[in-house]
């Protein structure tokens, strides 16, 4: 799901001002959970992940990332991935019980190009 060289990177990165050791744990959930096929984990680890980011950005909310930063196209894939996403996540989290359910599929929580785009941006802020 987090492709493993954009992990090395965040790996690599030494910020004095961010402790990237909770992103770097919360990717590797994230990939154990794509791969043993966890995708309500997956949807809320990613969720996880939105929710923890905006300090890197400067801002408390990840809506103001989507607002204030980068060019029109991040903020573009940003929307995207803070729309989808945070529905599909807040469905698994929120709904409850019901007489018949579908469980979600592997295309369903597939957010990792978009993820992709965000966590190349941290590493760009912060090298």
């Amino acid at each position: 799901f987090v492709n493993p060289e954009r992990l090395g990177q965040l790996q690599k990165v030494h910020s004095e001002n961010f402790d990237l050791s909770k992103l770097i744990q919360l990717c590797k959930e994230l990939n154990d959970s794509y791969r043993s096929e966890n995708y309500f984990s997956v949807a809320m680890l990613a969720r996880a992940i939105l929710d923890h980011v905006p300090p890197i950005f400067g801002f408390s909310k990840f809506e103001q990332v989507i607002g204030q930063h980068g060019n029109k196209s991040f903020k573009g894939v940003m929307e995207h991935l803070d729309k989808s996403l945070r529905n599909i996540a807040d469905s698994f989290l929120h709904f409850q019980i019901r007489k018949q359910e579908v469980l979600p599929n592997q295309n369903q929580v597939n957010f990792s190009a978009d993820l992709d785009v965000l966590l190349a941006e941290i590493v760009r802020i912060l090298k």
